[in-house]
């Protein structure tokens, strides 16, 4: 029952993209090895965005996020000071010059580690959303690839998951609707903030467009379809899920749900995604001459895939009906 995995594993120029992107996230890990200030007990150092996605191209860079933690520190303190933050983010942006990558977003704006406490006790605060928590929180359960601190990664996750499913303990019947609730939002923020900044100077509109309808779009719903799919109840459920890349999540639903008449519809979802990819790292999307109806209709397939996907009558209707109510 692996008929969706197999068609993915068998896209070449997916699976180019996936070798391209462990090989960079390799070089990257391989060259943090030796960094003293990278690699202190207190800090993981995570990747999201196109390479934890494993989908990079021509055109990349290091989307990083930080998260710092220690048992011997105050509820409320720091797990890594002040200075010691400065000298790694100054050695990564060194790292990250070196590699010829894109400059990091935001003129490193969202170069900042936050407390594990901070991700934990802030859910549905004022300060998830002004301290990035949510961001941070969220990217850690859907496209993360640690690239330096993996026991203060792994625990992370661990914690965070904890928290989410800390009402499902000996709960055989128990839906998984804080989560859900929680990726949710995250979807209806990532719109909001594309209407708020989609006349901003700098990126094209159509680029935040299409980057909302094609990967964030995929990270978003391919993790609510797994949920739904495995009928998750507990952490362990997710544990595998968290490993997968967004492509990969959408697989292993789909393989869950096992309707063949899917298969034709995925296929052309997976080319259509392939042709957004190709377009993004050969630039197509930068300049005014973007053939936006083209792939605003490629967008609208993969609208119609989901839609399709989550009509089946092969999936919980209750949890279906918490997605749309």
């Amino acid at each position: 029952m692996s008929k969706f995995s197999d068609i993915l594993v068998n896209h070449t120029k997916l699976q180019d993209r996936v070798t391209h992107s462990k090989e960079l996230l390799k070089r990257v890990q391989t060259r943090l090895e030796k960094n003293t200030s990278c690699n202190r007990p207190e800090l993981c150092i995570y990747a999201a965005g196109s390479l934890a996605r494993h989908e990079t191209g021509r055109i990349s860079d290091l989307d990083l996020f930080f998260i710092g933690h220690s048992q011997n520190k105050d509820r409320r303190g720091r797990s890594i000071s002040r200075l010691q933050e400065i000298e790694a983010f100054a050695d990564l942006i060194r790292l990250n010059s070196e590699l010829e990558l894109q400059p990091f977003s935001g003129d490193g704006l969202y170069l900042k580690i936050h407390e594990l406490d901070d991700l934990i006790d802030g859910t549905g605060s004022s300060d998830d959303d002004s301290e990035n928590l949510f961001t941070t929180r969220l990217l850690l359960l859907l496209e993360s690839k640690p690239i330096a601190g993996v026991s203060v990664y792994d625990h992370a996750v661990s914690q965070v998951l904890s928290m989410y499913f800390r009402d499902g303990r000996g709960r055989k019947d128990f839906r998984p609707l804080f989560l859900l609730n929680d990726i949710l939002r995250y979807w209806r923020t990532l719109c909001l903030n594309y209407e708020r900044d989609r006349f901003e100077s700098g990126k094209p509109w159509w680029k935040r467009n299409l980057n909302l309808k094609f990967p964030r779009k995929l990270t978003v719903f391919s993790t609510v379809l797994a949920i739904i799919a495995t009928r998750m109840t507990s952490a362990a459920d997710f544990l595998p899920i968290a490993t997968m890349t967004p492509m990969e999540r959408m697989a292993f639903a789909l393989d869950q749900i096992d309707d063949v008449s899917l298969i034709s519809q995925y296929t052309s979802v997976l080319d259509d995604y392939e042709d957004f990819l190709a377009a993004k790292s050969h630039s197509e999307l930068e300049g005014p001459t973007v053939p936006l109806e083209v792939f605003s209709e490629k967008a609208a397939r993969l609208d119609d895939f989901l839609h399709n996907v989550f009509a089946s009558e092969r999936l919980d209707p209750r949890l279906v009906r918490y997605v749309l109510i």
